[in-house]
């Protein structure tokens, strides 16, 4: 697994323009204006992270700061779907066998992303349809603003699958956004948010 952007990457140049940036690992464009769009693009799949994907989106939002041609970003998915969390094949599998110095390591970068987005000093908005879940949800959770078709339904998955409420830093986040109450029954349930239920 590659955690790291390419040293020729504008993100390590030394430059403060980052319209021009090439992602590897999801779609990136900014128009003259400054509106980034990060499109989260494995639409046959529901838009899920990878270890690669995860790593990326932390270097880019951490990058951001130093930003001069970037005035907003709006984070997507393609196909319909926002992001179904991480990807099963390519990260819940192998979590299974990794040591705990590596488990926590994988905490660290999922747990900087959130953070790096929080303190991305340009606006994050997150454009939600379809699909939305665990650390999807995060993601725009993370983000300044959420907006979502009618489609939209947000899970927070983490219960469902072995893990505690607190990945990715839920608990804490989540009950700022709809209150304490709202934030433990989804917490604890796993259950999907509709639209409706998002206003």
């Amino acid at each position: 697994m590659n955690h790291w952007i390419p040293s020729d990457s504008p993100m390590h140049s030394g430059t403060r323009a980052l319209a021009g940036y090439s992602a590897s690992h999801f779609a990136w464009q900014c128009s003259p204006e400054g509106v980034a769009v990060i499109t989260l693009n494995r639409p046959e799949r529901k838009n899920p992270l990878t270890f690669d994907s995860y790593a990326e989106l932390r270097q880019l939002f951490e990058a951001l700061k130093h930003a001069n041609d970037v005035r907003v970003v709006i984070l997507q998915g393609a196909g319909g779907n926002f992001c179904s969390g991480g990807d099963v094949h390519e990260i819940i599998a192998p979590l299974t066998r990794m040591t705990m110095p590596e488990l926590l390591a994988f905490t660290r970068m999922t747990g900087d992303l959130v953070k790096a987005m929080r303190a991305c000093p340009q606006p994050v908005i997150a454009a939600i349809d379809g699909v939305c879940a665990g650390a999807g949800a995060m993601l725009a959770l993370a983000s300044d603003m959420r907006l979502g078709t009618p489609q939209a339904r947000v899970s927070y998955l983490f219960s469902r699958v072995g893990l505690a409420g607190a990945d990715m830093g839920a608990c804490s986040l989540l009950p700022r956004v709809i209150g304490q109450g709202r934030a433990s029954e989804l917490l604890y349930s796993g259950r999907a948010m509709t639209a409706e239920e998002g206003l």
